[in-house]
């Protein structure tokens, strides 16, 4: 009998190891180390609001404090270093900690990642923080990412956030702070982090020089990009923003798409979050609405195309077709 494939984690990149997993870590010694101040300090603030672009590795230090939070040994020279054979870090790793709860996008009933994240499945942090600590700790929820919540979801998590409860601490990862309600914001410590060098990516990914810097300071990013199979070195990659100013997208997203590995959604989303960037810098440069137009139209296709169970490949001529208009503008 054909084994189940199982249900797709909404809260890691493609072909990536889970950041619940993940213990190496590089940069960001300041962040981390003001998170161990606060646990140290007997006064842990009850949010913090971890917040930076995709790939910086928000999700990664929030599994980092929370192994410590939760009682793990801390070893090793960095802040929040813990053993991975640790029994805390293990029972983490396998998602068996009652004193952990992570709140993110669910699966649909045809088996998809939902577009949001549901305000029933929001109501659930309350409930995990309405209970007292089972081991005797604290309780520690995770939240990747807040930009998720839909307005529903995001108003029932602020009774939390208005009310903590003692021995709790939440971790908001958010990857555009200005786009979430201030209310959220004012309620939590911000620790802003920032893309780090290209030697400490390259050192995380083990990527080559082309795909370090495509990843622009991400180590996150490098690593995601590089497990997918993406030559950042090839000429059609060196020459796609040219190609996509010039009305050529076509030649270059589905090339790009046949090229990398894994599941067709995460393929398809790889390519756009690619001409997102390239469209942005064309906006920049060009210093027209157009791209901004179509950065916000290809972001909003990502959406849907992942929500909407789309045809990859249809997404790919959407994509092409607000490329090329946006192109065609300048002409």
């Amino acid at each position: 009998m054909k084994a189940e494939k199982p249900a797709p984690e909404t809260d890691k990149e493609p072909e990536a190891p889970h950041p619940r997993e993940t213990f190496s870590f590089v940069g960001h010694e300041a962040e981390e180390q003001a998170l161990l101040d606060g646990l140290r300090g007997g006064r842990m603030h009850h949010a913090w609001l971890l917040a930076g672009a995709k790939g910086l590795g928000k999700a990664t230090l929030a599994y980092r404090f929370a192994r410590l939070a939760l009682g793990a040994a801390r070893t090793g020279p960095r802040p929040l270093d813990v053993d991975p054979e640790d029994q805390i870090a293990r029972r983490i790793a396998a998602q068996s900690h009652p004193d952990l709860f992570v709140l993110r996008r669910g699966i649909n009933d045809r088996g998809k990642p939902r577009r949001e994240i549901a305000v029933d499945d929001a109501r659930e942090l309350g409930a995990f923080f309405s209970l007292a600590p089972s081991e005797g700790g604290m309780r520690v929820a995770i939240i990747d990412a807040v930009d998720d919540l839909n307005r529903n979801a995001a108003n029932a998590i602020l009774k939390t956030l208005e009310e903590p409860p003692a021995r709790s601490v939440l971790l908001l990862v958010c990857h555009a702070p200005g786009a979430i309600l201030p209310t959220i914001r004012s309620r939590c410590r911000r620790l802003a982090l920032r893309p780090v060098s290209d030697d400490l990516v390259r050192q995380a990914s083990g990527a080559d020089d082309a795909l370090v810097k495509l990843a622009k300071g991400r180590p996150g990013r490098a690593i995601a990009r590089k497990a997918q199979g993406l030559d950042a070195g090839s000429a059609d990659l060196r020459r796609a923003q040219a190609a996509i100013a010039k009305g050529e997208a076509a030649s270059v997203l589905n090339p790009l798409y046949d090229q990398m590995s894994g599941e067709p959604f995460e393929r398809l989303a790889a390519v756009l979050e690619l001409a997102e960037e390239w469209t942005h810098a064309a906006g920049v440069e060009q210093g027209s609405e157009a791209w901004a137009e179509a950065w916000s139209a290809l972001e909003t296709l990502r959406s849907e195309a992942e929500g909407l169970d789309m045809d990859p490949r249809h997404a790919l001529a959407r994509a092409v077709g607000v490329l090329d208009r946006a192109a065609a503008s300048r002409r």
